[in-house]
């Protein structure tokens, strides 16, 4: 009896030991030395009473690639649920519920259009470089160190991250700032069933015609609207339970000196984003010769969204401009992968993607795209209208050099290098508010309009 009570103790406490161990290992490591490949000469991390990192350096590509490390060590598991969300890989870790979603995500186009954009990036850049660096640490930390609990719950794989990664992230962002996603059919139903006076209590003033009347070709089904409406549904889903809810209600303020009692300006910045567990933001301070800055950024991005230093600061809120329009198509009786476009019938571009589903089939999807944009009810086919509704999104068709423009505003010490960083961001649609030590302040709407 004795012999299998204290063979008990002792499983027990090997399996203490074992538990004790297991989230041992997993910890963030705080102090002490350790070797990151790539680096050419030392640098120092030092945490605050935050927990907040100040990286110092002798070059920006080994800042950034410290900063990499840390934030990984933090926010790894945030990474790959962010990465996944933006490139519809979420029921690959967690099951047939998240098909929709992903089939969402997959017909808004931001997979392949961050695969296609990074391909036409400057590989030579400063802003492509900086981004290079950030993601080596990122992978060097996920390469030798345990995956968090997370991880081996769901049972997901080690995967790189890639530039890719996180231009998807950034058009994830670019989707939760876009509030036409909600607003757009909306409207246009109550056009289309009650009439255009219905709107009235809109300030459409700006519009010298008022609300454009529809086109006599352009009627939705019962079950178009039906697929519309799952889509709204399914986009008012998706920002309910976001990684990283939008910047609604934000504000921000620069002051000039002429009004403040030191002489100097005051800016001031409040972006309203939901409370999450990881926070969405990550703070950090960065310093190498000739670069100095505190700053706020978000996943898999090494560019501050938010920052400040002695010289100069900035913030943002959402500009909520309307960078989205959705045109009905009209589709060739004779054959439906044609649609009208200029005076003439022109083919639907198509793709197949695979969408792999954690303890089921894989599911396929067949995407169209019209000249206007992707054909977003092909997210939901099964049992919908047949009429092709098209997207044109500033994200996906302006140009939009994002990563230059917030790589330069890190550094847009000057009005001039403020308002040519400004000047890039195309969508999301964002208020930038700027100040700098010699008196200057500026706010920029800064966006593409259709």
């Amino acid at each position: 009896m004795k012999r299998t009570a204290l063979g008990l103790l002792l499983l027990v406490l090997l399996a203490a030991a074992g538990l004790a161990w297991y989230f041992h290992a997993r910890q963030p490591q705080r102090s002490g030395t350790l070797e990151l490949a790539g680096l050419q000469a030392p640098v120092s991390v030092r945490y605050d009473e935050r927990g907040v990192p100040h990286i110092r350096a002798g070059n920006e590509a080994d800042l950034y690639r410290a900063l990499g490390y840390v934030h990984a060590q933090d926010r790894l598991f945030q990474m790959e649920v962010a990465r996944r969300l933006a490139r519809g890989e979420l029921a690959e870790i967690l099951g047939p519920k998240l098909v929709d979603t992903d089939r969402l995500f997959r017909t808004l186009g931001i997979r392949a259009h961050a695969d296609a954009y990074v391909e036409r990036l400057d590989k030579a850049s400063p802003a492509y470089q900086t981004l290079v660096a950030y993601l080596d640490g990122v992978n060097q930390f996920q390469a030798r160190n345990p995956a968090p609990i997370e991880f081996d719950v769901l049972g997901i794989p080690k995967r790189p991250f890639t530039p890719q990664d996180t231009m998807s992230v950034a058009g994830y962002l670019a989707f939760s700032f876009a509030s036409a996603f909600k607003t757009e059919p909306v409207m246009t139903q109550i056009r289309d069933r009650l009439g255009a006076r219905y709107l009235d209590v809109f300030d459409l003033d700006a519009y010298p015609g008022g609300v454009a009347a529809p086109r006599a070709n352009a009627a939705l089904s019962d079950a178009d609207w039906q697929a519309l409406g799952r889509i709204t549904a399914q986009v008012r889903q998706v920002l309910d339970a976001a990684v990283v809810p939008p910047f609604e209600g934000s504000n921000a303020w620069a002051i000039a000196g002429s009004r403040t009692s030191s002489g100097k300006p005051m800016l001031a910045g409040d972006p309203h984003i939901g409370f999450s567990a990881p926070a969405v933001w990550y703070e950090a301070h960065l310093e190498s010769p000739g670069f100095d800055l505190y700053g706020h950024f978000q996943v898999l991005n090494p560019m501050a969204l938010l920052g400040h230093n002695s010289r100069f600061g900035w913030s943002m809120t959402m500009f909520q401009n309307d960078d989205v329009d959705m045109a009905i198509e009209k589709p060739n009786p004779d054959n439906p992968d044609q649609v009208w476009h200029q005076g003439g019938w022109v083919d639907l571009q198509r793709r197949t993607e695979t969408i792999a589903v954690k303890g089921a089939e894989p599911v396929t999807l067949t995407l169209r795209r019209s000249p206007r944009g992707p054909i977003i009810n092909d997210a939901y086919p099964d049992n919908y209208g047949t009429t092709p509704v098209a997207m044109w999104w500033a994200f996906l068709e302006t140009e939009n050099p994002i990563l230059e423009a917030f790589h330069e505003l890190n550094r847009a010490d000057t009005l001039a290098k403020a308002r040519q960083a400004a000047g890039k961001i195309h969508a999301p649609g964002l208020n930038v508010v700027w100040a700098n030590a010699d008196g200057d302040i500026a706010w920029w709407a800064a966006a593409r309009l259709p």
